[in-house]
């Protein structure tokens, strides 16, 4: 969904406006209880009273207005959504323009055939459309629009602000609903187009949708029947030979002594992509007076395989990290990367008996506050519950988000970078400010994206702290 307040106002609207709308055609009996006059109360109510109108239907209405009220409120919420969002209107094919023109054109001749009905039509018959004659021209223009290809698809329309893929490329073919469609097609033949599976992997997994279960089916599905993309056989190799996706041998000197029975999970990314953000959050840890320690052989947590529907491979690196973690005595995790967050939280809770206190970074971070003038909070896809948390620890983010994913989740970033790059890229673009994430992958996202336009929190913050520790020394001295 879009950050700015202004179109969320107008959802919220046009939302309004439909429903209001729609009581006018609420035959008023049914709120009054009576069928007489809103004014007089007589039963047969004079012409000219304000209160008595009958909508399309042919019922009498509470509004005064009916029935030039439907069509002004219904048409004027949708007025709103379609020019807050953007929708455009799609060409549609030769068959479905056939088949939405046919059905149109039946259904409003359908109006004109006689019937022992109460209502009358174009022609003077009577007919059982309550909404005649009204209904034969919309369904004629419905036919004349869907003939010439012009059409709305309602799933587009609910969807393309929610779905990163859908908006960034305008292809029909990627938007969620077609998951279903996939995995129906997957479990009846057992085959997958190319193409089909390239667009099964363009989905973020951000849920924004609400059928990211269908996709993460879909392609559980597939690498079962040994569809496998390029990626994900990549980074099973990588995880498989090195313990970790990106196949780096060394990590760089990252282990601590032990101090505790508490973990720093450092997670792939932070090590190999974004170290200075791991320099930041030990800083930060280590300025609380937190203990904890790192294993110096680090592997995956298994969530990459997860998303990428590679269940057996995910589980079986689940199972070594749960051994290794019996093994070191371990009862508190830290976790830097909200993914590693969620996978400790999901694919190992209550697995052989997994029940370890899981805490994300920033939570220990609730009392540092810093300055932060002409900045957004990202919200990441997994720790969207901090949101509040993290725009009070920043003065001067304001109450906004940038909204919906940033293109990197459900393993995109490595399967088409190119799109992820561009939605990320959208979002700065479209906050007009600095963006702060809290999580290493949307911070690579963006950073890749325009490097000028995105800061970390534990960067921030580790930079305020040890500016903060300066002045205070330099005051010592003097």
């Amino acid at each position: 969904m879009s950050p700015n307040p202004g179109r969320k106002l107008a959802l919220f609207l046009s939302a309004l406006l439909l429903c209001a709308g729609i009581v006018t055609l609420i035959p008023d009996q049914w709120l009054t209880g009576s069928q007489t006059c809103h004014s007089c109360h007589t039963a047969q109510a004079p012409a000219g009273h304000m209160l008595f109108r009958p909508n399309y239907l042919g019922y009498n209405s509470l509004c005064s207005f009916a029935p030039i009220s439907t069509l002004l409120l219904a048409g004027t919420g949708l007025l709103i959504f379609l020019t807050s969002f953007q929708f455009r209107f799609e060409r549609w094919g030769k068959e479905y323009r056939l088949i939405a023109s046919s059905a149109s054109f039946g259904l409003a001749i359908a109006t004109l055939v006689p019937f022992s009905g109460h209502y009358t039509n174009l022609i003077g018959g009577q007919t059982l459309c309550p909404a005649a004659p009204l209904s034969t021209g919309l369904l004629a223009g419905l036919g004349l629009i869907a003939l010439n290809g012009f059409v709305v698809c309602p799933f587009l329309m609910a969807w393309r602000c929610r779905c990163p893929s859908l908006e960034n490329t305008l292809d029909v073919w990627q938007s969620p609903h077609r998951s279903i469609n996939r995995l129906i097609t997957l479990l009846v033949t057992g085959r997958m187009s190319e193409e089909a599976l390239r667009r099964t992997y363009r989905c973020t997994l951000c849920n924004g949708c609400w059928l990211a279960w269908f996709n993460r089916q879909v392609r559980n599905t597939a690498v079962n029947k040994g569809l496998v993309p390029s990626h994900l056989a990549t980074i099973r190799t990588n995880i498989s030979a090195t313990g970790n996706p990106y196949g780096v041998i060394a990590d760089g000197g990252m282990a601590m002594d032990k101090k505790s029975d508490t973990l720093l999970f450092i997670g792939c990314t932070g090590r190999f992509r974004t170290p200075e953000i791991l320099r930041a959050a030990r800083t930060l840890l280590d300025r609380k007076g937190i203990q904890y320690y790192s294993l110096p052989d680090e592997t995956c947590c298994g969530y990459t395989l997860y998303n990428l529907g590679d269940r057996s491979a995910a589980y079986e690196a689940v199972d070594k990290n749960l051994e290794r973690f019996r093994r070191e005595g371990i009862r508190r995790i830290i976790t830097v990367c909200p993914g590693c967050y969620e996978a400790f939280t999901t694919l190992y809770k209550g697995r052989n008996s997994f029940d370890l206190e899981i805490l994300l970074a920033v939570d220990l971070l609730k009392d540092c506050k810093i300055t932060a003038e002409n900045t957004i909070v990202h919200e990441p896809c997994h720790a969207k519950g901090r949101g509040e948390m993290v725009r009070g620890l920043l003065d001067g983010a304001g109450d906004l988000s940038t909204g919906g994913c940033c293109g990197a989740g459900g393993g995109l970033i490595s399967w088409d970078r190119m799109l992820a790059t561009s939605r990320a890229r959208h979002l700065q673009e479209q906050s007009g400010r600095t963006v702060i994430t809290y999580c290493p992958l949307c911070y690579l996202n963006f950073k890749r994206a325009n490097p000028g336009s995105v800061e970390d929190l534990y960067m921030m913050m580790a930079a305020h702290v040890e500016h903060a520790a300066h002045v205070e020394h330099a005051a010592e001295r003097m």
